[in-house]
């Protein structure tokens, strides 16, 4: 695999149907305050290190490129016509020349793309598969997820794959559909699986996409990962982080909040000018104002912040990645 993937978007709904929003694109979709399935999915994507991805559509292409253009949320786009099968993905597929992620608008996820790249770098199978705890059912999504777990209903096709550069997608397929080239895959043994346990859904149902607006009702997306306001009062501040494995948040400081750190899981260490904390699940680590620090997970993490109640009351010293 080389220095840097690259991905493919399927902006188009299953099969036929070709999208969940009539004649709309599920990548158009907003999660919070004009805040789109497809901004988040970049930022995500920048942030792991894809600098190029093609978005493959058959409806509201010129929409598409009117809102995105040729550079959106620091990645470069370009934009095929074509439908999700494995027929269409396979030709875009051979476009790329490279080895590819290819994901499905349609769901919305904090993968932790970087993780699932270097699992793959290491497989020996041509494709890996997203596997995500089970939080949607869809015919599709159900007939692969049997074949790739049997009946552990806990698990489910993430609808996001890694394939590797050069192997012929489309001469697997049964039928027009994409994921019936994966359930052969799966039943010949050519498709390896890559399991997270982070928030997980589909834009394919309006419970889906409920279940999406409640996720994003008081969530902002980082590149880092994400973060949740539960309580502001005039007193204090609770937030919920979460950092992926291997990601940091910005270098910073505060000038007025005064906050502590309580892990809930996962372990990494805080860097300030002049120490470094280390810090475990069950941990409390507390930052005064004016005290410069980044957090950095060493696997995927999620803490409360609990601190004076200044919410915008942040001074970036360095941000690490291109988007924020």
């Amino acid at each position: 695999m080389g220095e840097y993937m690259k991905a493919l978007i399927l902006c188009d709904g299953y099969g036929k149907e070709q999208s969940a929003h009539e004649g709309g694109s599920n990548a158009l979709f907003v999660l919070t305050d004009g805040f789109m399935a497809i901004d988040k999915l970049l930022i995500d994507l920048a942030a792991a290190e894809f600098h190029e991805a093609m978005l493959l559509t058959s409806v509201a292409s010129r929409q598409l490129q009117e809102k995105l253009g040729t550079e959106h949320k620091g990645v470069r786009l370009s934009y095929e016509h074509g439908s999700r099968t494995a027929k269409d993905v396979g030709f875009a597929l051979t476009k790329m020349d490279d080895d590819v992620v290819v994901v499905d608008s349609g769901v919305v996820t904090d993968i932790n793309f970087k993780k699932m790249m270097t699992k793959f770098a290491h497989s020996a199978p041509p494709l890996m598969a997203y596997v995500a705890v089970r939080a949607e059912s869809t015919v599709l999504l159900d007939r692969l997820s049997e074949a790739l777990f049997g009946n552990e209903f806990s698990a489910v096709y993430g609808g996001i794959f890694c394939v590797r550069k050069g192997f012929d997608l489309g001469g697997f397929a049964l039928g027009e559909e994409l994921e019936e080239a994966l359930h052969m895959l799966a039943d010949l043994g050519q498709l390896d699986t890559y399991e997270e346990s982070n928030f997980w859904d589909t834009l394919y149902t309006e419970d889906g996409k409920k279940r999406v607006r409640e996720e994003f009702r008081n969530k902002t997306v980082k590149p880092w990962g994400y973060e949740k306001v539960h309580i502001i009062t005039e007193l204090y501040l609770l937030k919920e982080l979460y950092i992926r494995e291997g990601f940091q948040s910005s270098y910073h400081f505060h000038k007025n909040k005064d906050e502590t750190m309580l892990i809930l899981h996962g372990d990494g260490f805080i860097q300030f000018e002049d120490r470094k904390e280390y810090f475990k699940a069950g941990d409390t680590i507390r930052i005064k104002p004016y005290e410069k620090h980044t957090i950095v997970a060493n696997t995927d993490t999620t803490l409360y912040e609990a601190s004076t109640p200044f919410l915008e009351d942040t001074t970036r010293v360095k941000d690490f990645y291109p988007v924020r």
